[in-house]
């Protein structure tokens, strides 16, 4: 229990001390005892800047985007893969697409950047709006491996007694997916 406390401790509480730079006009090679204490000026300088709202609104409307984009894709995909009928596809499927979840957003940032280069690759980023559409989606791409595995582990948990009795029912594919699937994942 002491490493797991120790860490905690070192990453969460000690690193505190290092907040009081926003504070200050800090200088490194002056360190702490020799920078400036400004107080909220930093705060007030940022606030009155003229791109301050334009950079706000465009956090708020990615977030919002990203939001709207990116929970979807991974239910979609969990349904989509519970589906698949050849057990080998499914596993080797899953691999794929999980597999951007293990890379750093460098190289995720790296490959984009040379596939999309306007010089060498694909000339989609000189336009106005693909950049935004282009960075949104890459992000969601990345993710929606990790959120695919979780639904699929929800999924699993739906007792296949619901499936047979909706079958026997006469519920196609689409029926037992709207009507047991998606309200047996809805707590995840």
């Amino acid at each position: 229990l002491m490493i797991p406390v120790a860490l905690v401790v070192i990453f969460n509480y000690a690193s505190y001390g290092g907040i009081r730079m926003v504070f200050m006009d800090y200088k490194p090679a002056k360190g702490y005892a020799g920078s400036k204490w400004v107080g909220w000026a930093t705060f007030q300088k940022v606030f009155k800047d003229k791109d301050f709202i334009r950079a706000l609104k465009s956090s708020i409307v990615f977030n919002l985007l990203d939001l709207a984009v990116g929970f979807p894709m991974p239910i979609i995909l969990a349904l989509i893969l519970n589906e698949l009928r050849f057990p080998r596809f499914k596993k080797v499927t899953q691999t794929i697409l999980y597999l951007p979840h293990f890379l750093s957003w460098v190289i995720v940032g790296s490959v984009a950047y040379q596939m999309f280069r306007p010089t060498t690759g694909i000339p989609f980023l000189t336009e106005k709006w693909h950049w935004a559409v282009t960075y949104l989606l890459i992000g969601v791409w990345q993710g929606m491996g990790w959120g695919t595995i979780i639904y699929l582990a929800a999924i699993t948990g739906i007792s296949g007694e619901l499936y047979e009795a909706a079958m026997i029912d006469g519920a196609n594919r689409w029926q037992r997916m709207w009507n047991i699937t998606l309200p047996g994942i809805r707590g995840t």
